[in-house]
């Protein structure tokens, strides 16, 4: 029953990645030290904090079959993929850096995370999601 609940958490966490748009208003920095790939490390939701291998291990996978990378290029657009649980997921849009603000773009909503030291962090009413290059 306890790991039922746990999914239904990971799927939910999931969705609101996609629902709060991580995504960004067109950038156009070509020369950008944020454009790369970045690697989902850790979640977390309500005072619950799990990695890669945790939210892996719940999902009753392996951390090779877990996967959410964040891929932001060079032109100024980006995708996020994310592979768990059977379920594939993909959203692509535009974004564009400010110091050391990251704003993604997609499906018309817009949101902003931090970059410092190789790791964007995400956070939106409640929930926090850390990526490292």
């Amino acid at each position: 029953m306890k790991k039922h609940v746990w999914t239904k958490m990971l799927s939910l966490a999931l969705v609101l990645v996609c629902v709060l748009g991580l995504a960004a208003c067109g950038g156009d920095d070509g020369g950008s030290k944020a454009a790369g790939t970045y690697r989902l490390q850790n979640i977390d939701m309500g005072g619950l904090s799990m990695d890669v291998a945790q939210l892996a291990e719940t999902a009753g996978v392996s951390e090779d079959e877990f996967k959410v990378v964040l891929d932001l290029k060079s032109d100024g657009s980006f995708t996020l993929d994310a592979a768990a649980m059977d379920e594939n997921m993909s959203m692509e849009g535009t974004w564009e850096e400010s110091g050391s603000d990251i704003k993604l773009t997609a499906e018309g909503q817009t949101t902003t995370a931090t970059l410092a030291d190789g790791v964007i962090t995400f956070a939106e009413e409640g929930l926090t999601m850390t990526f490292k290059k």
